[in-house]
């Protein structure tokens, strides 16, 4: 009997230096906010004959709910709209480089959240309403497609895109250009961000299905993640 509390005693002892050291039972790290941004976009080949209409929206949703959406507001590198919608071969940068127009905040996230960050670029002779924007972001964030780590969602997108614009004006060549649906955990955006380094994600996106009339697209696109 002597020896069970003895040995009872030891592993108790074990046990509270066990929690000392590890800082409790209910230690875990601090909520992190980050905000995600739709940095820029290069061209490789447009999907019109033509100078391609520039659209883009990001969309960024927390455990299945939308936390943020914003929509390009046109303007280029430099802050103005000189540059306009018309976009020929070669990089073109969503608004200043330490700005940015299309960012959307996550919110403060714990270890267990799931972040999913949709965004889409297409060509379209007539302006989106920010309504179409958000269906569309709602359908490709419902997809089974998902890309991040492992690359990009977007082979899987591709040949879904005419009914991610169902219900939108389409006409010509208009049709999506690019699209990606990128998932993370909070735990690994955490690893991946705690030296202060931002998460940069680079993607080539090859086009998808068009009328025999418009070229086969070729868009790259940059998305980066950075802590608040």
């Amino acid at each position: 009997m002597m020896r069970l509390v003895l040995r009872t005693r030891a592993l108790a002892a074990k046990c509270l230096v066990v929690l000392f050291f590890s800082g409790g039972p209910l230690a875990q790290p601090l909520p992190v906010n980050y905000t995600v941004r739709l940095a820029s976009a290069t061209v490789y080949d447009t999907r019109s004959r033509g100078d391609d209409t520039a659209y883009a929206a990001l969309s960024v949703f927390v455990n299945g709910n939308r936390t943020g959406t914003a929509i390009w507001d046109g303007k280029g590198w430099d802050g103005s709209r000189m540059e306009g919608r018309a976009w020929a071969s070669g990089l073109h940068v969503f608004g200043t480089p330490s700005e940015g127009t299309v960012h959307v905040p996550t919110g403060r996230l714990q270890e267990t959240d799931t972040v999913q960050i949709v965004f889409q670029i297409l060509n379209s002779t007539t302006p989106p309403l920010s309504s179409s924007y958000e269906s569309a972001a709602a359908r490709i964030q419902q997809a089974t497609c998902a890309g991040g780590d492992a690359g990009s969602a977007w082979e899987c997108l591709a040949p879904q895109s005419a009914d991610f614009l169902a219900g939108w004006p389409v006409a010509g060549c208009d049709g999506l250009v690019a699209a990606d649906k990128l998932v993370y955990t909070a735990m690994q955006l955490r690893r991946k961000t705690e030296t202060g380094d931002t998460v940069t994600v680079s993607h080539l996106y090859k086009g998808a299905s068009a009328p025999v009339a418009c070229n086969s697209s070729i868009y790259g696109a940059i998305v980066t993640i950075a802590r608040q």
